[in-house]
């Protein structure tokens, strides 16, 4: 029996029944996957995992799905348990490797299992925080993976948002890892969330009551010309925070576009300030705290941004300096900020709850076009509503404005209808080589059978199994000669049909119709060769008739739901797949046979844009361009410009790095049918300049993107150097050169300060 079952209590908190559940699955070395809302208190699960595994002398791993998440963990484990237990590695960051509580990205881990599984030997239980991330498109496979390759004696806590196929994720892990995974839910919210609407004329407001309004409003305009029609005043988040400065703040503003979470506290500051003299003191002191922990801040909206914490008013989106963003998430959890307007990535694993959630607009654009913002992402978010221990009740509210008003574009706000996770998997062209390198043909086969996506089409090829016999059963009630030839019914009708058929052939001039005819009397003729007609009643044949309508839909039901059966096998799929991108590799030399080549070797070692980086090494490039050049070319790989983001000119020479990518892009369309090579050169003359020793703040002054992009791009470099690094450890003068490459990429204001 542990501690915690005795005292009921750990690090100070009274555990929660779901808490104390999931701990007593841990003590009983068992793998436990923890499905609650935001904000309960899931993390103390992993926290006392953490503890447990590195008091007993084993090491833990702790996984999230985004770096900044990884930071702050490493931050928080760092404080409470001391430097020389924890490490980090987030692929552009190493400290500490070899600690016993590592944090990491799930893709590092994921690599480690792949390339380096050794180095897990000694690993009893791996943390994955936001499991629920398995569904995102981008990354979903990692999470997979992962799972997939994990060693069978290693244990795992997975940490997910409400979800309503918990029992299939659990059932499907469960299964691949040869282990029973205990299921631990938990449905109510500390603090009850209450959710609103809220519309200028109407205040604070249900959806039934905007109907109405929208109703009349409607009916109103409808009486007019086109050209006396007047819009309705808009509502604006100043409205809202009027409405709600009272009583409901603090209060995190989601908003979907950066811009106009700064334009909005902007607005905001202009019009209200929520300090007093006391805490515009400790604002001054927190600033002055985080700022000597980083360089120089070079932003030109620190001024203004400075000026709104004064207020008590911020904003924080991906696009600001991580200084910035330390300022703001300090203040934040000092409640010292009463309103911050916030993108949707301040909702991801961050702990920072406050009494209401507003929502700019249910909408979003989503990289493609924009779309209602699901259940899960508004409860992700909502989840957030509601301190525990000071607030009763946590309260959401949703800006609206009725001229747009459509209801198909709000989601539900109900947790029961929170969508079900669904499998991303995808095989890249480094999971293809790994599998190669590890494994022969027919445990191949095997391992693709494996992923979540398969699981769920097994799943649902059982369900439709069971309709099919049940319809084939219903079916099978009618008579047996319903709808074909030999019934009476439509034995008559045929011969009736031929009838008239030979009628009009007799009279019929045009030899093109006339053949037509002859062809369809010979098509009946055929049909009712050797069909016996039945001999039923009038009686029964009145009664085929009457349900002969039900009976043909239940047919074509049943051939519905077959095609559907045949469709459900991803395995084939995924291992043609498999053997598509194999052939294409064996192309470019990467495979001889079932070996792989030293191309090969290097690109099993490289994730994300492969074949390029691959085919710029084997070339050469990266031996013969400068430090600065490389930096350059590594910022561009796999770099993704922002809408409407205009490029800057330059005379660095790619030409063969263009050359190298049409003729990739033109061998992916031939054996696959679509291509996935990406290099574009949008800022490498900044990533150029700033590897030369220029200053941040006059690459900034160029930069068409936002400074936080921008950092975030120098780092993707980083990673990139570090990986090609690392796969050529043995070529001794390659390896000083891309150390001292990143050196000059990961210096000052882009360095990661932990």
């Amino acid at each position: 029996m542990s501690s915690v079952e005795i005292n009921l209590t750990y690090r100070g908190f009274t555990l929660d029944p779901f808490q104390r559940e999931a701990v007593e699955y841990i003590d009983q070395n068992h793998s436990v996957l923890v499905a609650a809302p935001t904000g309960v208190g899931k993390t103390l699960i992993a926290d006392y995992v953490i503890e447990k595994v590195y008091k007993a002398g084993g090491r833990v791993v702790y996984t999230a799905p985004i770096k900044a998440l990884s930071n702050q963990k490493f931050k928080e484990f760092k404080a409470h348990m001391g430097e020389d237990v924890v490490g980090i590695l987030t692929g552009d960051v190493v400290i500490n490797p070899d600690a016993p509580v590592l944090i990491m990205t799930t893709e590092i881990f994921r690599n480690l299992l792949q390339q380096s599984p050794e180095r897990m030997d000694d690993v009893h239980y791996v943390i994955f925080d936001e499991i629920h991330y398995i569904d995102d498109p981008q990354r979903g496979s990692v999470w997979e993976e992962s799972l997939i390759f994990m060693p069978e004696k290693m244990r795992f806590l997975g940490l997910s948002a409400t979800i309503p196929n918990v029992d299939q994720l659990a059932l499907w892990i469960g299964g691949i890892q040869e282990q029973e995974v205990k299921i631990v839910t938990h449905f109510q919210r500390i603090v009850p969330l209450e959710h609103y609407l809220f519309e200028k004329s109407l205040g604070v407001t249900t959806l039934a009551k905007v109907k109405k309004s929208y109703r009349k409003l409607r009916a109103k305009q409808d009486r007019l010309p086109p050209w006396e029609r007047e819009k309705v005043a808009s509502t604006s988040h100043m409205d809202l925070i009027a409405q709600i400065k009272d009583e409901y703040l603090p209060c995190l503003f989601f908003t979907f576009s950066r811009r106009k979470a700064e334009m909005n506290a902007l607005e905001l500051g202009d019009h209200y300030d929520f300090l007093t003299p006391g805490e515009k003191d400790q604002v001054n002191t927190i600033v002055s705290q985080v700022a000597a922990r980083y360089p120089q801040i070079s932003s030109d909206r620190w001024t203004s941004l400075r000026r709104l914490v004064l207020r008590g008013i911020g904003y924080h989106h991906a696009g600001m300096l991580p200084a910035l963003k330390d300022v703001v998430e300090e203040l934040f959890t000092h409640r010292l900020i009463s309103v911050l307007y916030c993108t949707e990535t301040f909702a991801v694993g961050l702990n920072f709850p406050c009494r209401s959630v507003c929502f700019d607009s249910s909408t979003k654009w989503d990289g493609v076009s924009f779309r209602a913002i699901t259940n899960r992402e508004y409860f992700q978010m909502a989840g957030r509503a509601g301190r525990r221990g000071i607030d009763t009740q946590g309260f959401v509210f949703t800006l609206l404005d009725i001229n747009y008003f459509d209801p198909q574009e709000l989601p539900s706000m109900k947790e029961s209808q929170i969508e079900p996770l669904q499998s991303q998997f995808t095989l890249t062209y480094n999971s293809i080589l790994n599998l190669i390198k590890n494994y022969d043909d027919s445990q191949i086969y095997l391992l693709l059978g494996k992923n979540f996506a398969t699981y769920q089409a097994l799943d649902e090829r059982s369900r439709v199994r069971e309709r099919l016999t049940e319809v084939k059963d219903e079916i099978e009630r009618y008579c047996e000669h319903m709808d074909v030839e030999a019934c009476p019914f439509i034995y008559d009708r045929l011969i009736r049909k031929q009838s008239n058929y030979e009628d009009q052939l007799a009279t019929e001039r045009n030899p093109r119709r006339k053949g037509r005819l002859k062809q369809q009397i010979a098509t009946i003729r055929n049909s009712l060769k050797d069909v016996e007609k039945q001999q039923c009643s009038k009686e029964e044949q009145r009664d085929c008739r009457h349900v002969g309508k039900l009976y043909r839909k239940l047919v074509a039901r049943y051939h519905r739901l077959l095609k559907q059966e045949k469709m459900l096998d991803p395995q084939e799929r995924y291992y043609q797949e498999f053997q598509d991108k194999k052939t294409l590799l064996s192309s470019l030399g990467y495979l001889q046979g079932d070996t792989l080549t030293a191309a090969g070797a290097f690109a099993s070692q490289i994730h994300g844009q492969e074949l390029l980086v691959t085919e710029l090494f084997m070339d050469g490039l990266v031996h013969k361009y400068s430090m600065a050049e490389l930096n350059a070319m590594a910022v561009s790989i796999g770099y993704e410009p922002r809408k409407n983001e205009t490029k800057i000119s330059h005379k660095l020479d790619f030409t063969s790095i263009h050359k190298s990518m049409f003729q990739l892009n033109k061998l992916e369309e031939k054996f696959l049918g679509t291509s996935t090579v990406q290099f574009n050169d949008h800022i490498a003359i900044l990533a150029y300049r700033w590897s030369q020793g220029d200053s941040f703040e006059n690459v900034l002054k160029d930069s068409p993107i936002d400074e936080g992009d921008l950092i975030f791009a120098f780092r993707r470099g980083i990673d990139l150097l570090r990986q090609i690094r690392n796969t050529t450890r043995e070529d001794k003068y390659l390896n000083g050169k891309l150390k001292e490459c990143i050196n000059k990429m990961d210096r000052d204001q882009v360095s990661v300060w932990l």
